[in-house]
């Protein structure tokens, strides 16, 4: 009898630790950007959620451009493009695959708090980012190195179905408004490449100053950080 039960109970603390394993197993493939960058492939055929950017977008030449998808579980796959119409393109972007909860709470609501939001049509989203992107190529600027494997949330929206038009640039030239994340290597390298493309004169360019008052370079970059906070 005491034979058997400390055998059941050695059956069961293996169970509990390949539960455990499994477990562990299945968070780190959840942080694992592979495999999120996979689930954002695969809702690139689900319900548009929100697709929408701000009203300072064009005034300030930077925002988030956001395109989130309602997936059948009733979680939401998001990416949210930092899209610079001045100069850069998509200069950064996040994305992720969360509850819907999480997603109101942590970035959305966050918007809709600080921003005015502008609602977009899809072909409308696409073709702003897009061409955005080809804008910043142009001047030698690729875009995020993350905006390849984001770009999928797109999906078969298609962006030539938007008839308008953008015009990117500042007053006819690139305008490259350094933001407060951007080391001196990385203004000095955006100077050298527009200078080599477009001359000197070709361009305009703001560096950061250090007070807290600069209205274009004091724009606010969201971000979410390790702990899934968005800042």
């Amino acid at each position: 009898m005491v034979t058997d039960t400390r055998r059941k109970q050695k059956q069961l603390e293996r169970r509990k630790a390949k539960d455990k394993d499994r477990a562990r197993k299945r968070a780190l493939a959840q942080r694992d950007p592979r495999d999120i960058a996979a689930r954002i492939e695969r809702a690139a055929t689900a319900p548009i959620l929100h697709c929408c950017t701000t009203d300072v977008l064009w005034d300030e030449g930077m925002s988030h451009v956001l395109v989130s998808r309602k997936l059948p579980s009733g979680n939401v796959a998001f990416v949210a493009f930092l899209v610079d119409v001045y100069c850069l393109g998509v200069k950064d972007v996040f994305f992720n695959v969360v509850s819907r909860g999480a997603y109101d709470s942590m970035l959305y609501g966050k918007l809709i708090g600080d921003y005015q939001m502008v609602k977009l049509a899809p072909p409308e989203a696409r073709k702003l980012i897009e061409g955005a992107v080809e804008y910043a190529g142009n001047l030698g600027l690729p875009p995020h190195p993350d905006y390849r494997t984001a770009k999928a949330i797109l999906g078969d929206i298609d962006g030539d179905e938007y008839a308008q038009e953008f015009v990117y640039g500042k007053d006819g030239k690139p305008f490259f408004i350094a933001g407060p994340h951007d080391s001196k290597a990385r203004c000095d390298q955006v100077v050298s490449i527009l200078t080599a493309r477009c001359g000197p004169n070709g361009f305009h360019f703001l560096m950061p100053d250090g007070s807290a008052g600069t209205s274009l370079a004091g724009a606010r970059v969201l971000r979410i950080d390790d702990s899934g906070e968005l800042g």
